[in-house]
């Protein structure tokens, strides 16, 4: 083999692992088109629970930063699990339908489903 053929073999050669390693490490947007339509499609959950208002402390009763109405004892709540902040569970639900970010902190708020961050 003449010096000329062995540089071809081996420009082609490198080229290929190149190409090839662009792929790995950067995938084609369109291969992501399913996964991003399903994760905008999927339901926003967050843990919910009854409040339960801790002792009485100075100043104002806790509330819904959503809706500005009080936090009751025994109300279904939602947590914001990136910043803990707590809401009533349907405003933030509602809330999150339309923002993918806490109402006070702009923390992010994840929909459900896998792969979906």
């Amino acid at each position: 083999m003449s010096d000329g053929t062995i540089f071809l073999l081996f420009f082609v050669l490198t080229l290929t692992i190149l190409f090839a390693c662009i792929a790995i490490c950067f995938p084609s947007r369109d291969s992501d088109d399913g996964l991003a339509e399903e994760c905008l499609r999927a339901p926003v959950v967050l843990p919910n629970f009854p409040h339960a208002r801790r002792q009485q402390q100075a100043g104002e009763p806790p509330a819904c930063a959503i809706c500005l109405d009080e936090l009751r004892q025994g109300q279904l709540c939602s947590e914001v699990p990136a910043c803990r902040h707590i809401f009533h569970e349907g405003c933030i639900r509602a809330w999150a339908r339309k923002k993918n970010s806490c109402p006070l902190c702009r923390a992010k708020i994840y929909r459900g489903g896998t792969g979906c961050r």
